[in-house]
This record gives C-alpha cells, structure tokens and sequence, in this order.
C-alpha cells in the first residue's frame, strides 16, 4: 500500500509539471528529477501562469507568447549626421537623449496569431474594414500565417491592443507600479534598436548602392531590395522596384525573427514592417539641447513610424531613419512593436 502511494505521488507530480510547462513564462526554470522517497508527503500545488516582470529580467506575455526584452535605462545620441548615406533631414539636428528609466520591449513586431488571440480578428478583417464591398479581399492581402508579422492596423488600433494587454495584466496583479503595455517612443524605439551603436545599423556602417540596394542590410533586414528572396505564396509585385538588389516578382511580410538580432536580442527592428510609435510627429530641439525621457509634441495631424520595411528604400532601414501617418492609416507593411514602459500620463 506504502509503495502505491508513493506512486501515485510521483503521477500527479509529474502530471502537474506536464500541464503547467507550456504556460509558464521563459524564466521559468525546469524542475530538478526527484525519487519517490523525496516525493513521499510533498504537496502538489498549481503555480501562476506568470509572474509581475522584475526590472532588467526578460519575460513572456503567456497570454500571446511574446518575449518581451529588457532595455536598460542610459543615454545616447539621436538622429543622424548628414555625412550618413541616406539621411534625410528631418533627422537633424542630433542631440543627446537620456532615458532616466529601463523598460521592455517586444523581442518581434507582433504577429498574425498574436493580434487574433488579442482583437479577435485576423488580417482579412482588418482588410475589409478599408474596403467592406470587396467581394474577394484575399486578392489583396499577403500570407495568412500565425508568425507574419500583423500590418493593416491603424495607430488607434495598435493602442487599442495594449489597452487590452493592461486590463488583463492589471486585473492579474501583472503590471509593475507604474508601468504599462504601450507603443515605444520614437526616443525609447531609437535607442533600442541601436542596442549602443552609433552607426547607421545596429550591424554596423551602410553602404547605399542604388535606391534598393544595400548588402549590409541582408543579415538583419527585409527590404525593398530583397524581399522577393525565397518568396512564396501571396503577395505583392516590386520586381519593378529600380535599382533592385535581387531579381524577384513578389514580396511581402515575413515570418518574425528570421533575421539576426541586435545586441540587446531585438529582431526585426529594421524592416519587414514598419513600427507605429506613441509620439506625435514633430521636429528635434532646433537648439541640439539635450533632452530628457522625451515623449514628442504634445498634439500633432501624424504619429511617427520607425524601422523601414519589406517595401521600403534602403536609406528607410537604418536606426535613425523616421516616417509618419495619421493615426486611422492602414498599409501592406505598417505593423507595430509592445512596449512594457513608465507611464507619461500624456
């Protein structure tokens, strides 16, 4: 009978740990072998699915399966010299940025699957919402797969899914005192994607051959130049994109994490879609004065996009590199990034 239970113990111990493996977050470390004299009497109890994010640790989102990574609190310079290949300048004028805090950022943009488990909806609705009589909207949206990264969604949409990332965190004890599920700043969006570089990439210097054309971008970005490389499936004609780096007909968003990260475990911050940020969009200090946890204009007609795309121009894919939209835009290759960040109250 004594061996029986003793057995018994062992199942449930190990049924437990079964269940709960695939719900835990990232962190958590996989529970050491035991016999069964040291199982004899131990209690088996059920542990949170995830814990509040401790400062400087990465974490996952176990709702959606995000990694969300840390990004230290530090200085650095923003904007872009105009000596830089491709600058533009609406980078100018460069000035030192202090962000007083650390915060967390999504290790992808979000995808396909994780924008369904949030809103509920998938990419064709997101596409009929611009054109509701389209008899056929699969003629005009890319891949459906879980892992592309999510793109026809609107600024307002993209905060709408954070919303909904802090009432569920919120109401699970989930979100560190004075922190919230957001879109990053341009500041906060700049800084971590040059992971303490000051070169145009975080990969280093780029060399700009023609308006799609720049190989030092393959290693870490989808860009207009090689986006058509190994593309398969539906998606959107450029091979008439000029100066092109590779021959191809079709492009489009790609799987997320497919091309090397920066230093500070990022993918994706350089093409594939672009990334909405909180900020209105606005100039830099015309004096170069340096600036403190800046958060953009106050209001403003555009918000600012980061990061360049599987559509864009060389020179749109480098660390430095700003767009802008209204907020209620949609477009084949504009998706957007979480960040986990101190509340402004803006």
């Amino acid at each position: 009978m004594k061996f029986r239970s003793i057995i018994g113990i062992v199942v449930l111990a190990a049924l437990a740990v079964r269940f709960l493996a695939p719900r835990l977050g990232a962190e958590a470390a996989t529970p050491p072998s035991m016999s069964a004299d040291q199982a004899q009497g131990m209690e088996v109890s059920i542990l949170p699915t995830q814990q509040k994010p401790e400062p400087g640790r990465p974490f996952t989102i176990d709702e959606i399966g995000l990694d969300m990574r840390p990004i230290p609190a530090g200085s650095f310079v923003m904007g872009s010299p105009p000596s830089e290949p491709g600058h533009f300048s609406n980078e100018e004028p460069q000035h030192p940025v202090t962000l007083s805090k650390g915060f967390w950022l999504g290790r992808t943009v979000v995808t396909q699957g994780e924008w369904k488990v949030v809103m509920g909806t998938d990419l064709v609705a997101q596409f009929k919402k611009m054109r509701p009589d389209e008899a056929n909207p699969l003629k005009y949206v890319g891949k459906l797969n879980s892992n592309i990264a999510m793109y026809f969604v609107s600024w307002d949409e993209a905060m709408a899914f954070c919303v909904k990332l802090n009432e569920r965190a919120r109401a699970e004890g989930l979100l560190p005192d004075g922190y919230e599920y957001t879109l990053p700043s341009e500041a906060q969006w700049e800084y971590a994607c040059r992971a303490g570089t000051t070169t145009a990439t975080y990969a280093g210097p780029l060399a700009i051959l023609g308006d799609y054309n720049a190989p030092a971008l393959d290693p870490i970005a989808w860009y207009g130049g090689n986006s058509s490389v190994g593309y398969k499936g539906a998606g959107w004609f450029v091979k008439d994109l000029q100066q092109k780096q590779y021959a191809g007909d079709s492009g489009g968003p790609r799987e997320v994490g497919l091309k090397q990260p920066n230093a500070w475990g990022l993918c994706d911050m350089l093409g594939n879609v672009w990334q909405w940020c909180s900020d209105w969009s606005g100039g830099y200090p015309s004096d170069g004065a340096a600036v403190v946890d800046p958060a953009g204009p106050r209001a403003g007609s555009s918000h600012a996009r980061r990061g360049g795309s599987w559509y864009s121009y060389a020179a749109s894919c480098r660390s430095a590199a700003r767009g802008r939209h209204v907020p209620g835009d949609r477009f084949f290759n504009l998706g957007f990034r979480v960040a986990l960040a101190p509340v402004t109250g803006r």
